[in-house]
């Protein structure tokens, strides 16, 4: 094959060990495990489809693209934004190795690939207040369902959720607690003020040590843990 079409698997490899470099600098530790996780179901994928461990480049078509599109559909039951951000970490790779000079050809330049668009969908003020007050049927999904509470009351998304911290929660010239930071995707800054329901959450676990969930939610498992372990007069400023 000579020296200057390398394989698929090894050019992979070669990018998200790049990744990895970069996490803290310009780039995310969930970007490198999404990649990892795309490099994980290509060696799956030419196993198999072809009971192979690499493709070089050259030998790169349309065709196994499509392959690898219906085999993460199929195979691996992923769903249509899973399977959309796998094929875009995929392009992207791609597309830098045809910039390199390593393939003659983009295979994903005709190709096009989108996940449905569903409709966004609200929570009433009434269907909230009763997720707010029904029983649940263990601590830990009461401990997932006001996690969410506490990012409706407080605006704070699922990513600055993730990284709060204690000293992020502040009194203002009033006394009243606030939670002050920036933004992790736009890096804009933002002030929340607290409403008495996020109060209440941030008392309920007041001095609770932060749980391991393994569920969709263990990233956030750790957002509302320490900061409450502020001290009582701080909370009680914002009462």
């Amino acid at each position: 094959m000579g020296e200057r079409y390398q394989t698929l698997v090894e050019v992979f490899e070669h990018y998200t060990n790049d990744l990895f470099k970069r996490i803290g600098v310009d780039r995310s530790e969930s970007t490198w495990w999404c990649y990892r996780a795309v490099l994980g179901h290509l060696r799956a994928f030419l196993k198999h489809e072809y009971n192979l461990h690499h493709i070089t480049l050259l030998e790169l078509e349309q065709s196994f693209i499509e392959q690898y599109h219906v085999y993460l559909k199929t195979v691996c039951r992923s769903k249509a934004g899973s399977v959309c951000r796998y094929m875009d970490r995929w392009n992207n790779v791609v597309k830098i190795s045809f910039n390199n000079g390593l393939m003659p050809r983009n295979s994903f330049a005709l190709y096009r690939y989108s996940a449905p668009r569903e409709p966004r969908t609200f929570l009433s003020e009434e269907v909230l207040r009763i997720f707010q007050t029904s029983r649940l049927k263990s601590a830990k999904h009461e401990y997932h369902r006001d996690l969410f509470l506490f990012s409706c009351f407080t605006e704070i998304c699922y990513k600055d959720m993730h990284y709060l911290t204690c000293e992020q929660i502040i009194p203002d010239t009033k006394g009243h607690l606030r939670i002050h930071g920036n933004r992790c995707k736009t890096d804009g800054e933002y002030t929340v003020k607290f409403l008495p329901a996020a109060l209440r959450l941030l008392e309920k676990y007041r001095g609770t040590a932060p749980r391991r969930l393994h569920s969709i939610c263990r990233d956030l498992a750790v957002s509302i843990a320490p900061c409450v372990v502020l001290p009582n007069s701080a909370v009680s400023h914002g009462t």
